[in-house]
C-alpha cells in the first residue's frame, strides 16, 4: 500500500533540496530537507500498543519508509514549516494532561466546522472562571482527543493528524491557544499533504 507514492516522495524530497539550495522556503533553514532513518515495524507497533491506537496507514507508510525525525525544531525531520516531529514526541502539544487516556478518544473536529460551532466547543474552557484544573483537563482532552501533533508552524500554530473516525489520516491546522478555527487540509491524507508540500517547492524553484 502507498508503494508508488512513497517512491515519489523519496525522489521529490531529494529534488526539493536541490531546488531550494539556499533554503528560501519557510522553515527549510531548520530542517534542511534532512530526515533521520525510518522506524522499524516493532517501534511503530510498540507505540500503538502503548496508546491503544491504530495509526493511519498513510502516516505509518511514511515513518516506516521515508524517515522519522531529524535535527530541526524539537527533533523534527523534513516537512512543512519546521518539519515533522518524530513519532511519540511532542504529543502533548494539544492535550495537556493524561495523553495516554485522551489520544485514543474519538476526534470531535471535522472539515467545515464553523466559528459558532468552534466557539461553542471551547466556551466553558475559555470563559468559565470557576472551572477546576481537573475539569479543564478533561474538557481539553475530549476536545483534542484523537489528534496527534505532527509539527510546528511557529508560535502557537501546529499541524495535527486525525487518528480515528471518518477523517482518519487527514491533516488539520490547529492553534494551541484556541483562538484560530481548526482548518483541515484539502488533501485526502497525510501522504497527499506531504507530497503537495514537495510539489509546491519544486514548482516554485
Amino acid at each position: 500500500m502507498f508503494k508508488d507514492q512513497i517512491l515519489r516522495i523519496q525522489h521529490k524530497l531529494k529534488l526539493a533540496k536541490e531546488k531550494d539550495i539556499n533554503y528560501q522556503v519557510f522553515g527549510a533553514g531548520y530542517h534542511k530537507y534532512e530526515i533521520f532513518p525510518p522506524l522499524t515495524i516493532e517501534n511503530v507497533e510498540a507505540f500503538e500498543k502503548a496508546f491503544q491506537i491504530q495509526l493511519p496507514e498513510c502516516y505509518k507508510a511514511f515513518v516506516l519508509n521515508v524517515g522519522n525525525g531529524g535535527a530541526s525544531f524539537r527533533h523534527s525531520g523534513a516537512g512543512p514549516s519546521y518539519g515533522i516531529y518524530p513519532l511519540g514526541q511532542s504529543i502533548d502539544d494539544l492535550i495537556y494532561a493524561d495523553v495516554e487516556k485522551y489520544l485514543k478518544y474519538p476526534c470531535v473536529l471535522y472539515p467545515g466546522i464553523t466559528e459558532d460551532q468552534w466557539t461553542e466547543l471551547i466556551d466553558i474552557m475559555e470563559n468559565d472562571e470557576d472551572i477546576s484544573d481537573e475539569e479543564f483537563d478533561e474538557l481539553n482532552g475530549k476536545l483534542y482527543g484523537g489528534l496527534m501533533p505532527l509539527g510546528s508552524q511557529g508560535c502557537s500554530l501546529i499541524h495535527a493528524l486525525v487518528l480515528n473516525g471518518p477523517h482518519k489520516g487527514k491533516v488539520v491546522n490547529m492553534d494551541r491557544g484556541g483562538d484560530a478555527l481548526p482548518s483541515f487540509s484539502k488533501e485526502k491524507n497525510f501522504l497527499d499533504w506531504y507530497e503537495k508540500w514537495l510539489d509546491t517547492i519544486i514548482d516554485q524553484n
